[in-house]
């Protein structure tokens, strides 16, 4: 599903839907939790959200659809709020860009960013590879585009090198990518500090960035 196919879908949905269109999410995200994605049954997901499972499959086909939601209602407005803090800001763009890292980080730090991720790399079926790519539409490229906004920003008022617009954006996600993975494979054995280790890349990356 298209980022404009999405934001269409849910606004024909009068307020009631929605509200009931979010306890599904929620529920689906406790029984992915607590079975596994691939081992979680669409009937469970309709009785955690108190619904009957004809009314579920009215909102979501199947699982890969929940995803999509789960994606839509707890991925997506991260970026938005990154957004609208950019439009908003009055300051430099070395604050924005901490400000919008910070944003970022938090997210992908969260326990639905550590599910999808696991899904995401655990297999190569036509529902993985529709969730991989309504993920990277609608979130990778959307983030890109964010932060080289702010990038330019700070090369256009002098407070940036020139060469940072060489610099792929990729490269300002590091800490926060590391942090999704380390906490899909090792936080059992070692919690990790995202919030300091973000701090800590971010604090890197703009020294590289800003002019001496």
């Amino acid at each position: 599903m298209s980022k404009k196919k999405a934001s269409k879908t849910l606004k024909s949905l009068s307020k009631t839907q929605r509200r009931r269109r979010e306890d599904i999410i929620d529920a689906s995200l406790k029984i992915f939790e607590r079975d596994g994605f691939e081992s979680a049954k669409m009937s469970d997901i309709a009785e955690e959200a108190e619904v009957a499972k004809g009314t579920l499959y009215l909102y979501f086909e199947n699982k890969g659809a929940l995803l999509e939601g789960v994606i839509q209602s707890a991925i997506i407005p991260t970026l938005q709020a990154a957004d609208d803090t950019a439009q908003l800001h009055q300051g430099t763009a070395t604050e924005l860009l901490t400000k919008q890292l910070e944003i970022m980080g938090k997210r992908m730090a969260s326990p639905e960013m550590k599910m999808l991720l696991r899904y995401m790399m655990s297999g190569n079926t036509e529902q993985h590879r529709k969730v991989v790519e309504f993920y990277f539409q609608n979130v990778i490229q959307t983030g890109l585009s964010l932060l080289r906004s702010t990038i330019q920003q700070g090369v256009e008022n002098g407070e940036f090198k020139k060469d940072a617009l060489d610099v792929d954006p990729l490269a300002l996600l590091g800490a926060q990518i590391y942090t999704t993975v380390w906490k899909s494979l090792f936080d059992e054995l070692a919690p990790i500090d995202a919030v300091r280790l973000g701090e800590d890349f971010t604090r890197v990356v703009l020294e590289g960035l800003t002019k001496r």
